[in-house]
């Protein structure tokens, strides 16, 4: 009877171990080929994640010049026009919003909007990117413009009797063509 018991016993603990350890070739071969693929798609994973910090940091560098001339627009959004006002927070009229606002990313622009034309290269109204300044009238005799903030939208001096604010890029009042400076 002892013997009997130890049988089955070790029968039971040869079956029971033999899933997980009698095989320690097929269990450590697919452990080993896993840490490998581990490690594989984790030096992918620090490749792609490298890959896209750099174009990150690229868009961020264009994207926050952008940005800060957004900011210095909207943050004179309630400023009343006033027909050639170029002082913040006082009077703006169109061209002299969109000065302002470049000069705090470091950018000089011209006074009026036919000089500002000039200011950089000029893109499709299917591909504004935030920054973009957006124009009225034909080139060489623009009579608005204004400041893209993405998503249709844009910051200006309207007009005598208005303050600066956003609006909304309509069929109503579509802007003519726009330049990218930034």
């Amino acid at each position: 009877p002892a013997t009997e018991t130890p049988a089955p016993a070790a029968t039971t603990e040869a079956t029971t171990p033999a899933a997980t350890t009698s095989t320690p070739a097929a269990t450590t071969q697919p452990a080993q080929t896993q840490t490998t693929t581990t490690q594989s798609s984790q030096q992918t994973t620090q490749a792609t994640t490298t890959q896209q910090a750099q174009q990150t940091n690229t868009t961020t560098k264009a994207s926050g010049n952008a940005q800060t001339v957004i900011n210095a627009a909207l943050s004179q959004i309630g400023t009343p026009y006033v027909w050639g006002g170029s002082t913040p927070g006082v009077g703006l009229d169109c061209s002299g919003l969109v000065q302002y606002a470049y000069a705090q990313a470091g950018v000089s622009l011209d006074r009026v909007t036919t000089a500002q034309e000039g200011a950089g290269q000029r893109v499709s109204l299917d591909n504004l990117q935030p920054g973009d300044i957006l124009f009225w009238g034909g080139a060489g005799a623009s009579y608005h413009d204004a400041i893209y903030i993405g998503g249709g939208q844009y910051v200006h001096a309207p007009q005598p009797g208005e303050s600066v604010k956003t609006a909304s890029i309509s069929s109503y009042f579509m802007p003519s063509f726009a330049v990218r400076v930034l």
